[in-house]
């Protein structure tokens, strides 16, 4: 029982510590990805900026809601009507009433 005790707490540190010495030891001299050569290298990547660059800002004409059609539409939606609340638990036994 003691023996497999000290084995979990070796093989824990064991992991604690790769996992310290992955995650610690990088360097962090990579370049972010944001900071990457934007050129030719990469015909996709060209063709995607030269569509970026034709992009017009979109506008949205709303004359509509100034339009007499548009104006005259009414609600048609029904009023709902409160319910009585109804008994507590739904699944109890009704008092009075016996099952056959």
């Amino acid at each position: 029982m003691k023996s497999n005790t000290i084995v979990i707490i070796v093989v824990s540190l064991l992991i604690a510590g790769a996992a310290y010495w992955y995650f610690a030891g990088q360097s962090g001299t990579q370049a972010p990805l944001t900071a990457l050569s934007v050129g030719a290298d990469n015909p996709a990547q060209s063709q995607f900026q030269v569509l970026v660059s034709q992009l017009q800002p979109i506008s949205f004409n709303t004359d509509i809601f100034s339009d007499p059609r548009f104006t005259s539409l009414v609600d048609l939606a029904t009023p709902l009507v409160p319910e009585t609340i109804g008994r507590i638990d739904p699944f109890a036994p009704i008092s009075g009433v016996t099952g056959q």
